[in-house]
Parts: C-alpha cells; sequence; structure tokens
C-alpha cells in the first residue's frame, strides 16, 4: 500500500486551486480520493510525488534545485508547466491538476455555498427537489445463498430489460448491482458528492496513461440513471451492417422492432426546445445549412431541472431503468441486491449454475440459478466471464470508447451551460453513417453538447496558471461547451484481472477525425455567434471572432491537424464503452454468439454494451436495450421450445 506524501500533495493542490476555493476542503477530497484509488494506480502518483520531494529529481526534471513543498507559488507554477513536458510524468501531474480543480470548483460548504460558485455565477443546487422514495432493495439472504431461476448481473441499459423480461415471463429473477441507490444522492444534487457516488471507480476511472478520462455509471440503473437522456438508434446503414457480419440479415428488423418496443416503455420522443447551450448547435448548423437534428429523449423536463440530471434525476423527469424496466421486474417478484459485486460465474461441464458475489461488508452471496445474464459494461463483463472460466481470445479486446474532445465556446449572452435538457440538438454532418459503395459505413464524427458544471469544466479546461484558469472559469458562465464523439475505427482493450486497467490510444485516422470536427464546431459556434473559442489542448488553440474569416478558420483547421498528427496533448473523454465480448458468428471472430450466448457455455448470455461488433456512431444506449431486449426474448423463446420438446438447447462451440 502505497503511502501518499500529504504536505507534498497538499502543496501541489494548493498551486493548482484559485485563491477563493476552500483550499484545506479541496486538499482532503484529493487526498480521500487517491486513497480510493486501486493499489497501482496510488502508487504510481505516489511514486511522482516523491519525485516533487526530491532536490535532486527536481533540478533534474524542472531545474529548480529544491524540494516542491518548499518553493514559493510562482516557482510552484513554473514547475509544473515544466513537469507537464516531461511525457513519463505528464499524466500523474495531470491527474493532480484535474482532481484538484474538480474538488474546488465542485465542493460547497456546510450551508450549501461556495465563494466560487459565486464567482462564476454557478446557482448550486435547486431548491424545488421533492423527497424521493428510496428504490425498494432486497435484504441479504440468511446463510448467504438464495435460488432463482435467473440471475442478471448489473441493472443498467441491458441488465434492467433482461430483468423485466424474464421476470413477466414468470421466473423468479435475482439482479445483483455493484453500486448502490441514486435516489438520496440525486436529491442533494452536488457534483463532487455525486461522481464519487454514482461513477466507475468514484469518477476516476482513465486509461491506464491518463489519456482518456472514463465516465460509467455505476448505480442501480447503471448509466441510465446518470447520463443525459440522448436516445439515438443505429443508423440503419450500420445496422445492416451488423447483420451481414453476424450472419443474421434479418438482424435489422429484429433490432428495428426492439427499438419500438423499447421506446415505448421508455416514453421516447424528440426535444420539443433547446436550452442556450444547444441552440448554439441548432442555430449555429441552420446558418451553415448542415444537418442538425433534434434528440430523441427518455425524459420529460421542466425548465431548468434537467441540467442536473447527470447527479440522477431526482424529479421522476428521466424514465431511467430503475424507473421503468426494474419496476416492472419488481412487480413481477424480481429481487435486486445492491452493493453486491459479482465475482465469478459458477459454471459445471459447460452449463451456467448460478453467480458468486459479494456485498459491501465483504460478505459472499451465492445466487443458483441455471440462467445467468451478465450485463456489468464492457468494463467488467469480460473480467467476470474470464474469472468465470470462459476462454477466448476475443474477450476484453476490440474495446471501443467513442473518444471525445471539446471546444469552449464563449458569448457575450449568458449560456448557463448546467440548466435545461442537457443534450438536445446533434450535428451529424460529418458523421458517415451512409454506406459506401461496399455496404461499409464510414468512421465520423458528430458534434453534440455537455452540460456543464464547475467541477467537470475546471478539470477539463487547461491549466496555464492559477490565476489565468480562475479568469477563464469566472466566465463559465458564457460558456457552451460543444463536444466531438469520434466513432473509432481504433481498438483498445481493458484487462481480465481485478484492476480491469484500460488500454487505449486514439489512432492515428480517429485523432484526425476529431480534429477535423473541432474545426467544424468552431465554424458552428462562430456562426451561432461566439466571440472566442478555444480547445482542450495542454497548450491551448484559440481562435478570436475578429479572426475567424474564412482564411482564419482554414489556419484553425489546419493547426488542429497538425497538433493531431504530432499527438499534442489534448484532453479526451469517454461515456461509451463497447466490444470487449462482442458478438460474433463464429467462436473464432468473437466472444458471444448472434444472440448474446457464451460460445461454449449454455444458459449464459451478455446484455450490455461489450456486444456490439464495432462502434455504434452514437450514444449506445438504446441498442444497449434494444440488444438485450432482443437477446431475452430470444432466450424466452428457446426455453418455450425446450420444455415443450423436452430437452435443453445445445451449448454453442
Amino acid at each position: 500500500m502505497a503511502k501518499i506524501p500529504r504536505a507534498i500533495l497538499d502543496a501541489v493542490v494548493d498551486t493548482f486551486v484559485p485563491p477563493d476555493a476552500d483550499l484545506a476542503t479541496a486538499q482532503a477530497m484529493v487526498a480521500t480520493a487517491l486513497d480510493g484509488l486501486a493499489p497501482h494506480r496510488r502508487a504510481k502518483l505516489a511514486l511522482v510525488l516523491s519525485l516533487l520531494g526530491n532536490p535532486l529529481a527536481m533540478l533534474a526534471l524542472a531545474g529548480i534545485p529544491r524540494g516542491f513543498a518548499v518553493l514559493d507559488r510562482p516557482a510552484r507554477e513554473r514547475a509544473l508547466r515544466r513537469l507537464t513536458r516531461v511525457a513519463l510524468l505528464r499524466p500523474a501531474i495531470v491527474a493532480f491538476g484535474r482532481l484538484a480543480l474538480f474538488a474546488a470548483y465542485s465542493v460547497a460548504g456546510e450551508q450549501g455555498r461556495s465563494a466560487v460558485w459565486e464567482r462564476i455565477g454557478y446557482p448550486g443546487p435547486r431548491a424545488d427537489v421533492p423527497a424521493g422514495e428510496p428504490f425498494p432493495l432486497a435484504e441479504p439472504p440468511p446463510g448467504g445463498r438464495t435460488a432463482a431461476d435467473a440471475v442478471v448481473v448489473g441493472s443498467g441499459a441491458g441488465g434492467g430489460v433482461a430483468a423485466a423480461l424474464l421476470a413477466q415471463a414468470g421466473l423468479r429473477v435475482v439482479v445483483l448491482e455493484a453500486g448502490g441507490p441514486f435516489e438520496a444522492v440525486a436529491a442533494r444534487q452536488r457534483e463532487a458528492e455525486a461522481f464519487a457516488e454514482l461513477y466507475l471507480e468514484h469518477g476516476l476511472c482513465a486509461s491506464d496513461d491518463g489519456g482518456v478520462s472514463i465516465l460509467a455509471g455505476a448505480c442501480v440503473g447503471g448509466g441510465t440513471a446518470v447520463n443525459w437522456s440522448t436516445s439515438l438508434r443505429l443508423p440503419p446503414a450500420l445496422a445492416a451492417e451488423w447483420g451481414r457480419t453476424l450472419g443474421r440479415p434479418e438482424f435489422a428488423g429484429e433490432i428495428a422492432d426492439a427499438y419500438d418496443a423499447v421506446e415505448t416503455r421508455l416514453g421516447v420522443t424528440p426535444a420539443r426546445a433547446h436550452n442556450r447551450n444547444n441552440a448554439v448547435i441548432a442555430g449555429g448548423c441552420a446558418k451553415l445549412g448542415w444537418s442538425c437534428r433534434a434528440i430523441p429523449r427518455n425524459a420529460e423536463c421542466s425548465g431548468d431541472q434537467c441540467g442536473y440530471c447527470g447527479f440522477g434525476c431526482a424529479y421522476g423527469n428521466k424514465r431511467s431503468t430503475a424507473a421503468t424496466y426494474l419496476r416492472d421486474a419488481l412487480a413481477h417478484g424480481a429481487q435486486v441486491y445492491a452493493r453486491t459485486r459479482a465475482e465469478r460465474v459458477v459454471i459445471e461441464s459447460g452449463i451456467a449454475r448460478g453467480v458468486e458475489a459479494v456485498d459491501a461488508d465483504g460478505r459472499a452471496l451465492v445466487v443458483d440459478a441455471p440462467l445467468v445474464v451478465v450485463a456489468a459494461g464492457a468494463l467488467r463483463t469480460p473480467g467476470i466471464l474470464a474469472r468465470s472460466g470462459v476462454r477466448s481470445p476475443h474477450l476484453g479486446k476490440h474495446l471501443h470508447l467513442h473518444p471525445v474532445t471539446a471546444l469552449s465556446a464563449q458569448f457575450d449572452e449568458p449560456v448557463e451551460p448546467w440548466h435545461g435538457a442537457m443534450q438536445t440538438a446533434v450535428c451529424d454532418e460529418f458523421a458517415g453513417f451512409t454506406a459506401s459503395a461496399d455496404g461499409g459505413v464510414g468512421f465520423g464524427t458528430v458534434i453534440e453538447v455537455s452540460p456543464s458544471h464547475p467541477g467537470l469544466m475546471a478539470s477539463a479546461l487547461p491549466w496555464e496558471g492559477r490565476d489565468e484558469h480562475a479568469t477563464q472559469m469566472s466566465t463559465a458562465r458564457h460558456r457552451a461547451t460543444m463536444i466531438v464523439i469520434a466513432r473509432d475505427r481504433g481498438e483498445g482493450s481493458v484487462g481480465l484481472d481485478a484492476r480491469a486497467d484500460v488500454r487505449y490510444r486514439i489512432a492515428d485516422d480517429d485523432a484526425q477525425r476529431l480534429a477535423d470536427g473541432v474545426a467544424a464546431a468552431a465554424r458552428i459556434a462562430f456562426a451561432a455567434g461566439a466571440r472566442s473559442v478555444s480547445t482542450l489542448h495542454g497548450d491551448p488553440l484559440t481562435l478570436e471572432a475578429a479572426d475567424a474569416s474564412e482564411a482564419g478558420l482554414q489556419a484553425f483547421a489546419a493547426e488542429l491537424r497538425a497538433r493531431a498528427a504530432q499527438r499534442a496533448p489534448v484532453a479526451l473523454f469517454s461515456a461509451h464503452q463497447m466490444g470487449t465480448a462482442r458478438m460474433a458468428a463464429s467462436a473464432e471472430t468473437g466472444a458471444i454468439d448472434p444472440d448474446g450466448r457464451v460460445y461454449g457455455v449454455d444458459g449464459l448470455i451478455v446484455a450490455d454494451a461489450s456486444a456490439f461488433p464495432t462502434a455504434s456512431g452514437v450514444n449506445p444506449m438504446l441498442t444497449v436495450m434494444a440488444l438485450a431486449h432482443r437477446a431475452t426474448r430470444a432466450l424466452i423463446a428457446r426455453g418455450a421450445a425446450s420444455s415443450s420438446s423436452g430437452s435443453p438447447a445445445p451449448a454453442r462451440s
């Protein structure tokens, strides 16, 4: 267990955060976050802090022959800027900065107020939050063992749908969810608490080199509880391509039927109005003549309430699985165990027999069941399957992240990117979703917006010094955050052991597409009236409206492409993880069959985004739910056929 040098850490945090922040609270929050990291990640950061405390190391790395903690502020700032240029140290320094800035801007005092919030015009939690009812959870069974007809691992988009359909078919269903319920956290509307309680690895999940920050839901309802309500179908050409890849020409029609059923249950409807953040895309695209459409959503928003939905919906407006499918499952006798992590599927002679799990207190729980649905997400499902004895060279491979970067656009008038429905407009002018002559679908980008509460915005904006960053954040109320999402051709992987390390390096052509997408976002922003735009590079690229002539925009685009080719450091994010147990026509090309069944094991299916054959190119929630609906319906039909014939279906190999 690596010990974090607290004095050095405190000095680092003090260097990053603004003077009006609650420094002691920010320092304590960062220390707590580091203590909660996996040991191997904490050890790397502790080593870097130790180097900062060593005068000889500081001389070699930063040109300053003194330990970091004894330097005055200007010297510490110079040291950090130099250290970020050292390739081996940059990920750690950037991580410290993001943690410190998130803490400084996301935490409020006991009275619910913050000096930094006052400075930037952030209103904080709303006063109209109703008293929500807690999600009804099952108590641990006596003796730590129970039996069911089916056990579902995960309660998000895939697990929730599977649990409901199985329970409605008359099966006794148990759902195991590693996270806790979100309702109490949602009611408080505190950004810091929401990330710590509702997101995977307390919101600190990242690729092993720190290059991609990863957001994934980790609570009852999974990603559907904290996502931004975007409910998009696969592009038709891509659905057809998946069908050809799977050897199932009927796939496109089957998933269309599943989409219909899911959209009906979720009440999906196109957005009817845009907040100022989304109006930037809609208005800018209209002036440019570019394709932009209203995003279908599974939420009915009321005024500004939906701006806090990334912390869980406190108003009952969003139809997450916790509000829909899991409730359907409960109504048909299902039981949901929260804070209960599945360790492995029990497999005997090629047949699934149940799941072994452990709760938050370390107590073992065994669920005996002849049917197991694994829907723990693309970063956890492969490890569960591998620990269960499933052998496939595709487990953990083919990871797609839909890498995202952003463009911050500043306007004269207020934008208030934390208010209103979060995503209602998408520019798909450069998506490349139409099939080529050979039937293949292109790899392009879509442009959406991100709701930006202070912690997330502060941690994403480049830091070149305390005062400069504070000045940027003082304009937060006037900033629109435009995100560019790439349908990535490149692949990464996730480890199959308990560490589950994510290895992902953005491919050259994907990086170039992101650069082109940022250039397009700049054109949209200026068409919508922006006064300036800036990128998330370590050395941010800025363009003022006065310089945004056609020549200026072309030069901006050329510089973006040059930086992509040089791999200049830029903040990347991922909210979509896919493909790590992909569907395929045979075990030679994938881990599961076209119906979600794990090759070589009877009674075991996968129902989450790890099943995707390729990157979806659009927000994956609705497709996960449709695939789970399709796979579970097929499973129920096979069960009925087996019951009538008196013999089980054979395992695939």
